[in-house]
């Protein structure tokens, strides 16, 4: 009787190991959920200068400069989250974390040097950071440096640094992505301003309002007004640009929007550099709507 029922038991054990594996095993019908994409931020040392890329997640950190045709890793170790250390000497430099072959961080930060001249320049950020104070952003600069904010009533919010003091006499002065401002630096040295964030990509829409304004790109991307950034316009708009060339001829060059048999554009088409701003006069509002992507 005991051996017929350990008959039985192996009997049943056999047929139970024959069945789909998802019929005895529940826990194999559960699927792993999938992980968010790891994401990066940015960052600069106070003291030392350094800009410090941070990462979640497991990846190879990226980067890519002009010049470059594809994204480069960093370093082959160190696939760990963690912290990047870089000198920012290059113009400007962008940076991604590859977790796989497909899949890549769900943002992508960096940063652009602007060389400004002694005298006035007109720069906008080209590159997005969730604090918009000039303190933040613009933590030193020539003793005596001036920024100037157009307002809507036609003059200016203005903040001056004070070396001996150490801050500016407007710090909270919100300056965010896609504003155009004017820099003065009254020293005989050229200076090197290193903005940081991240790379926006997708529809981005900057309003362009009736009347006056100063705006700059929300991407920092050098190229044609008409064909590559696709500043929009009706007839009888004008756009200046700042030019600052270290001498005496310094000052704006202009282009109105034409449209006529041929087709409508800025006529002549400028260059908006990467990190330039430039004053607009508008007929009517209209957004400036660009597509953009890193990839």
């Amino acid at each position: 009787m005991r051996k017929a029922k350990i008959l039985s038991l192996v009997l049943l054990f056999g047929a139970v190991l024959l069945l789909p594996a998802h019929q005895y095993w529940p826990w194999s019908r559960l699927k792993a959920k999938p992980q968010a994409p790891p994401k990066l931020s940015i960052d600069r040392d106070p003291e030392t200068g350094k800009v410090r890329v941070h990462w979640t997640g497991r990846g190879v950190l990226k980067k890519h400069s002009p010049g470059d045709t594809r994204f480069k890793a960093v370093r082959k170790r160190g696939r760990k989250p963690g912290i990047h250390e870089i000198d920012p000497t290059a113009e400007q430099m962008v940076f991604q974390l590859q977790a796989s072959s497909s899949v890549v961080s769900a943002n992508v930060v960096g940063y652009v040097n602007l060389s400004l001249r002694p005298g006035l320049s007109l720069i906008a950020n080209a590159l997005y950071y969730t604090n918009n104070a000039l303190a933040l952003w613009l933590p030193t600069a020539p003793d005596g440096a001036q920024v100037y904010k157009f307002t809507d009533g036609g003059g200016f919010e203005v903040s001056t640094f004070d070396a001996v003091g150490g801050g500016w006499s407007n710090p909270d002065l919100q300056i965010p992505i896609g504003t155009g401002f004017y820099f003065n630096n009254p020293s005989s040295e050229t200076f090197t301003y290193t903005s940081f964030g991240e790379v926006l990509q997708g529809a981005l829409v900057n309003p362009l309002p009736a009347g006056i304004s100063t705006k700059g790109s929300l991407v920092p991307q050098a190229g044609s007004i008409n064909s590559t950034h696709g500043i929009p316009g009706e007839p009888g708009d004008e756009i200046r640009l700042y030019r600052n060339d270290g001498q005496s001829t310094a000052g704006y060059i202009s282009t109105f929007y034409v449209s006529d048999m041929t087709g409508s554009s800025w006529v002549p088409d400028l260059v908006l550099g990467v990190g330039e701003g430039f004053w607009i006069q508008k007929q009517n509002s209209q957004d400036w709507v660009r597509y953009f992507s890193v990839n």
